[in-house]
């Protein structure tokens, strides 16, 4: 899925796609491996790993294991991007509306183009998926 830039530091209820769904928010930079306990329901496991093909940089990876889905997630880049911004990825417009696993996801690309931003955190936005429950 192809990601849309969005401007300043987005939170899920300023996105499309976010509307109405519960953050969680990695923080600080993701880690490899991190996992995000997801109030006793469940959990978010995440990948970053650093892709050299153009652009090259960090990409992501999740994996939602419980009873639960991602509407959106929201890669904000780091401090290499003087602008600030983010990518969305709006899972509303797939056919379930909703998604449970993702991979290559990442921040916007640093000007002029060249290479991607490093990831600064990731919010994901989560709404209840009647497929887990």
């Amino acid at each position: 899925m192809a990601p849309q830039e969005v401007a300043g530091n987005p939170d899920c209820d300023e996105v499309p796609g976010g509307a109405g769904t519960t953050e969680y928010d990695t923080g600080d930079a993701p880690q490899n491996g991190e996992v995000l306990d997801i109030e006793g329901l469940g959990s978010i496991t995440i990948g970053v790993t650093q892709r050299t093909a153009e652009p090259d940089g960090q990409v992501l990876s999740f994996v939602i294991d419980g009873p639960f889905a991602a509407a959106a997630v929201i890669v904000k880049g780091g401090p290499n991007n003087a602008e600030g911004g983010a990518n969305l990825y709006d899972y509303t417009t797939t056919p379930a509306g909703q998604i449970e696993a993702d991979d290559t996801l990442h921040s916007q690309l640093n000007p002029p183009g060249t290479a991607l931003t490093d990831i600064s955190h990731v919010a994901f936005c989560i709404v209840p998926d009647g497929n887990n429950t």
